[in-house]
This record gives C-alpha cells, structure tokens and sequence, in this order.
C-alpha cells in the first residue's frame, strides 16, 4: 500500500515536497530507490528499532484509569442518557413514517380530448357534459376529416362546426381543438371560426393549432402538404395573420404564403386582448421556437417524455430571451392516452408493450392503464417537468365510469392548489 504522502509514478517513489505540497519528479532528494528498501519483515524491523516496545506502552497508556475530569463527565451524562435515546428513537420512526407518506401533488389542470371519429354527436355531447360535471377544466376535439387510426372510412366529424355545436351544450368548461391544422384553412377564415366560437362559447375557446402533420389525409382531399419546413413556415406566418386581426384595425400583412389588405374584423372576439393561443407539436427547430413568438401556452403532442419536456421550454425560454418577450409562455398541456384504470398487477406495462406493435414504441410509453397510485405518480412526474394541464385523449365509445373514476380517485390529489 502507498505511503500517505506519497505517489508513484513510473516505478519512481516520490514524496510530496512540504514546502509546496506538490510532487517533484526531477528533485533527486525527494527521490527514494525502491531497491534500497530494507527487506526485513515488519516484525523483525519493530523488534530492532524498538517500535514494538513503544506501541506497546502506547497502548497500556490508552487503557489507563480515567481521570477525575473524565467520572465526572460520564457521571453529568449518565442520567440523561435514556432521554437523549428515546429522541433518537423518535426521530428516526418520523423519518420513517414521512418516507412512507405520499408525497405531495403538485398544482394540475385536466382536460379531456374526444377523438371525432368513430363516434355519434349523441356520445361526444354526453362524455363533454360529464367531463363539465366532473369538474375537469377543458374539453377538446381533433382536427380531421378522416380516422388517423382504424378505418378510413368510418364517420369523423369535422371538428370545428361540431366545436360551435358543443359550446352551446356547455356552460363552463374551457373548450378547443387540439390541434387544429392550419393547412386546413386559411388563416384569416379561421381568425373568424375562432371569434365566433368564442362568442357562442361566451368567451371559452382555447384556439389550438399547429402546423399539420397527416399526409393521407392531403392526398385525400387534395390539399397542399410540403415540406415539413414549410409547413412550420406556413404556421409561422398563419399565426403573425391570426394576431393582427384580433389586435389592430384593418392589418395589411404581405407574407410568401398569406396576405391581407386593410381586412376588416368584426365582431372582436369576446376575450381580450384574444382567446389565449395554445401552439401545438414538438419539432425543436423550427416548431417550438412559435410557442415563444406567438402563441400564449404549448400543447406536448402524446410520446413526447419528461426529459424531452424540459429540454424544449428551455428552448422556448431562451427563444424569449433572444427576442426580448417578458411575459414568456408558461402553460404546458400535455395529451395522453387513457385506456383504463385497473388493481391488476403489471397490466399497465403488458399494456403500453402491446401497444408499441400499434402506434411505436413513442406513443405507447405515454399510455395510461394502471393503478390510481400508480398514474398519480406518473403525473407527478410530468408536472416536475413543467406540465401545468394534463389532457386525456379518449377512445370512443367514451367510457363514463372510467372518466368518473379518474376525477374521483386521481384527480383530488392534483386539485388542492389548482386554480379553475
């Protein structure tokens, strides 16, 4: 074993210079030759120099009588000695018994996504009703004209004549499309969609959007698709088009794929200064950046993790940063897939492994089918990361009991602190 104090290097003994504290190589006298160490034995060293003798008494020294001083200061402690372990006692069972107790949830909103496909308006406007009743705080459709899973040719409402329909069925809760496709529409022509629904709504819409993602359904339709850069570039000025005529009077915008001439807006809608622009996707580059410049909260797409989470609002706040935006968006919704809520041990993780044969491997990590317990911590951990609303995408037909169970047995623990 190495001497305290000294290193080796190349097969060289150095000592450290205690001068300095530091080792000197080409000192030759802090050099030691390991050939010219004593080859005795450690005992027979000890017995001709004498050390052996010295540890000796050193150590009957040790076990000397204690002193005075000392009977009087083991006397002083004897009798509160029982005390002072019962305290130890007692702190060590709290700390036992906080470790134990769940730890507290975080501030959460909850919302619900009702997929338009495959579905009746009979059973969209009950499971919107009961999610009203429920208490959760937002409601959302998708935007599309066709199934994006199972058969193409099943029914799919279009989502925003079915949007204007539903907020005249309810009264409270916050309601949207999550996302809309902005190569759908003409931006200006959605800016209306937008304002009458807030209207119907009384001053309740949430204007999802984004830049679109399914092919099939362009081909479908005959609608343009681009590229994926385009497509953000679209976005990009579709949402500089949808700020102006909600906040100036008779904007001219002169864009590469959009345009205005003195448009006039009328009525404004209900919410001032605009109904609160929520930017949805996930692309680093060229998507994320949006949420900074204009829009007023993120929408996660499903599959996006916790880490991944983090990593983008940090892009955002430094996109506010770089364009020198105070009020920086701080809302973060997140969409995940509610299948079911069961006791069954490990049923959620046979679950999500199913499902990466179906949707990838992405998707299938964020699905929801466990224990209460189970998916109260899971939210926690989207919430460390900065979520502030987790939204339920639903599978019709739109299970009741199982949105009932989920306000009544996950939902409480999220509610203490949150704000509707």
């Amino acid at each position: 074993m190495p001497l305290a104090g000294v290193a080796h290097q190349n097969g060289t003994v150095l000592r450290r210079d205690p001068r300095t504290s530091a080792l000197d190589p080409d000192c030759r006298a802090h050099e030691v030759d390991k050939r010219s160490w004593p080859t005795r034995t450690g005992p027979e060293r000890m017995r001709r120099s004498g050390t052996g003798a010295s540890l000796a008494r050193g150590s009957r020294a040790a076990r000397r009588a204690p002193t005075g001083i000392e009977r009087g200061r083991r006397s002083a402690l004897r009798p509160v000695m029982p005390t002072l372990r019962i305290l130890l006692l007692t702190v060590l069972l709290a700390a036992a018994v906080r470790a134990d107790e769940p730890r507290p949830a975080p501030r959460l909103k909850f919302g619900i996504q009702t997929p338009n496909q495959e579905t009746t308006w009979d059973d969209v406007r009950r499971a919107w009703r009961e999610a009203e009743a429920l208490g959760f705080d937002s409601a959302w459709l998708y935007d599309h004209f066709a199934p994006i899973f199972g058969d193409e040719d099943e029914a799919c409402l279009e989502g925003w004549t079915l949007l204007s329909a539903l907020a005249a069925e309810t009264s409270r809760i916050r309601i949207g499309v999550l996302v809309t496709g902005n190569t759908y529409r003409n931006p200006a022509i959605l800016a209306k969609m937008a304002t009458t629904v807030d209207h119907v709504s009384g001053g309740r819409l949430l204007l999802g959007i984004g830049a679109g993602w399914f092919e099939r359904e362009h081909q479908a339709y005959g609608i343009h698709f681009g590229t994926a850069k385009e497509r953000a570039e679209r976005l990009d000025e579709a949402l500089q088009v949808i700020t102006k005529l909600f906040a100036e009077d008779h904007p001219t915008f002169r864009g590469r794929y959009y345009t205005l001439d003195r448009a006039p807006f009328a009525p404004r809608p209900v919410q001032r200064p605009r109904p609160p622009i929520v930017v949805g996707g996930k692309g680093e580059r060229w998507i994320v950046p949006l949420v900074a410049r204009w829009g007023d909260a993120w929408n996660v797409p499903t599959g996006v993790d916790a880490d991944s989470i983090r990593r983008r609002r940090k892009i955002i706040a430094e996109e506010c940063a770089r364009i020198g935006r105070a009020d920086c968006p701080t809302e973060v919704s997140v969409l995940v897939p509610l299948v079911a809520i069961t006791d069954v041990p490990l049923a959620g993780p046979v679950v999500r492994l199913g499902a990466r044969f179906m949707v990838g491997s992405d998707i299938a990590s964020s699905v929801i089918a466990d224990g209460p317990a189970a998916i109260r911590d899971r939210l926690r951990e989207l919430a460390a990361a900065g979520a502030t609303e987790v939204i339920l995408s639903l599978r019709p037909p739109f299970d009741g009991a199982l949105l009932r169970r989920f306000a009544e047995e996950v939902m409480p623990a999220f509610r203490t602190a949150a704000a509707h």
